[in-house]
């Protein structure tokens, strides 16, 4: 089964927030003014509540209560805005049961944002990475986005054999291609393609797990470091697959030393062990 078979077999794909693919290049933009920003925003009524809603939970602890789109964009800047519109756009899709991939609710989102999250920190860190931090915050939030709509084609025989083959010691994605013919990250990219998003993180989202390092590191090498990352910062079972040495390929096509690495997980982890505040918002 390709891509697109398989994509056009599923009831219910995952929507898009329009809203927040017309900020995404607004957002990137350096004479982005905070004016066009809220215009934007106020577009989407049930987005903005969100907004504001997320602006006064405790992930973000502002001394200030937020009570105004206006006032969000002045207090968290365009970066943090980009985040959180991005994640509870996409978080209600992501916040669901994947019976195929041992996931309750949130655990897809809360690892796609830990994702997101070590993806841009990478890019700050390393001055090898020629990548635009929302770029990597983007393609970091989305990297699994596939699994979403390969989950509601399986079987529970094919359910069953996928996790057969990864407790043999398959990856994730080597199992869905040999049990589906094809594995999330492809899916995934394919309807981002379908969406039209921009062709940087179709990539990215693409080769996660086969990530471009020649002639230089693409889009998807970040986002495989990050999603590596987001495993051992979770400290899930099994993580030790994602392990990053200090002589890997993705570490020095980074030039990431060993502290970095772990200073890098340790941020991470400092995240993840707060986001389930930000999840409530969704």
């Amino acid at each position: 089964m390709t891509a697109p078979q398989l994509i056009a077999k599923v009831k219910n794909v995952p929507s898009i927030s329009q809203t927040a693919l017309a900020l995404v290049p607004l957002l990137e933009r350096g004479d982005s003014s905070n004016e066009d920003i809220v215009q934007v925003l106020n577009r989407d009524s049930v987005l903005t509540a969100k907004l504001l809603r997320a602006c006064n939970s405790p992930y973000l602890a502002l001394d200030t209560p937020v009570d105004s789109v206006d006032q969000a964009v002045l207090i968290l800047g365009h970066g943090q805005i980009l985040h959180m519109v991005l994640t509870l756009a996409f978080g209600g899709a992501m916040s669901v049961t994947l019976p195929a991939y041992a996931l309750e609710a949130t655990d897809l989102l809360r690892h796609s944002f830990a994702t997101a999250t070590a993806a841009e920190k990478a890019v700050n860190s390393s001055s090898r990475i020629e990548i635009d931090a929302p770029l990597a915050f983007t393609v970091g939030l989305l990297h699994d986005f596939g699994k979403l709509v390969i989950q509601q084609v399986l079987t529970s025989e094919m359910q069953n054999a996928i996790r057969s083959q990864v407790s043999a010691g398959l990856s994730t994605a080597d199992a869905e291609r040999e049990v589906v013919g094809v594995d999330h990250a492809e899916v995934g990219s394919t309807l981002l393609y379908m969406w039209r998003l921009p062709e940087p993180i179709i990539e990215g989202v693409a080769n996660h797990h086969h990530p471009v390092l020649e002639p230089r590191p693409r889009v998807s090498a970040v986002a495989s470091l990050a999603n590596s990352i987001a495993h051992l910062a979770a400290g899930e079972a099994g993580c030790e697959q994602y392990k990053l040495p200090a002589d890997g390929a993705l570490a020095s096509a980074f030039e990431l030393g060993p502290d970095q690495i772990e200073l890098l997980i340790s941020s991470v982890r400092e995240v993840h062990k707060k986001s389930h505040h930000l999840m409530g918002a969704v």
